[in-house]
């Protein structure tokens, strides 16, 4: 919008101060504008559209700065076993909610750490420690909340499905706190899983 056209077309028959008053009401709304539609699309940019996680552009954005925090870190990718059977016979509707229940359900298990959608029915997460001495001091708590609230069966219209999770980890340390390196070793750690059968977990070492 063309601001000094806009004032132009003021009522002139205003009192200058209330002409200014006007004026200063309407760039302030503006400015309320302009901000929430940068954060309309900031979010749409940084996280995924079916689920509302983190997408990989995020994760590789915020990843860093986690992981120099001074507490303990972990990246986590997951992937659903059972899935795609499900998304052939039911249909894309019904895989969809199977994504978002999953999302959900690991969100809730993550609590304010960072989860995230990378592709498919492929998530991740970083994972903290509010110390370095914490209780979970080889993540097998956390995870196997995660796995065993993944297995939980799932009511979707009549249906009651069940989706099972591979998963890999790796653990930071002072020499590994790149986060492209971690989701590769907790990628190949969550194959390793993979290969031993449904509802299994690796930490990568």
């Amino acid at each position: 919008m063309d601001i000094l056209s806009h004032a132009d077309r003021l009522d002139v028959s205003l009192p200058d101060d209330d002409r200014t008053s006007v004026e200063l009401a309407r760039l302030r709304a503006e400015v309320a504008w302009l901000q929430t539609e940068r954060a309309v699309l900031w979010w749409a940019v940084n996280h995924d559209e079916l689920t509302g996680l983190a997408n990989r552009r995020l994760l590789n954005a915020l990843g860093p700065s986690l992981l120099r925090k001074p507490a303990r870190c972990a990246v986590m990718v997951l992937d659903l076993n059972g899935f795609k059977p499900i998304n052939d016979e039911y249909g894309h509707a019904v895989g969809d909610e199977v994504l978002r229940t999953v999302a959900h359900r690991l969100s809730l298990c993550i609590g304010d750490d960072l989860a995230v959608r990378l592709s498919g029915d492929e998530f991740a997460a970083i994972l903290t420690e509010p110390s370095p001495a914490g209780p979970r001091d080889d993540w097998s708590a956390l995870i196997d909340t995660v796995s065993e609230a993944i297995a939980e069966p799932m009511a979707i219209g009549d249906k009651e499905l069940i989706v099972t999770a591979s998963i890999g980890v790796a653990v930071a340390d002072d020499e590994s706190l790149d986060i492209a390196d971690l989701l590769h070793a907790a990628d190949l750690a969550m194959y390793r899983a993979k290969s031993t059968g449904y509802y299994s977990t690796k930490v990568w070492d």
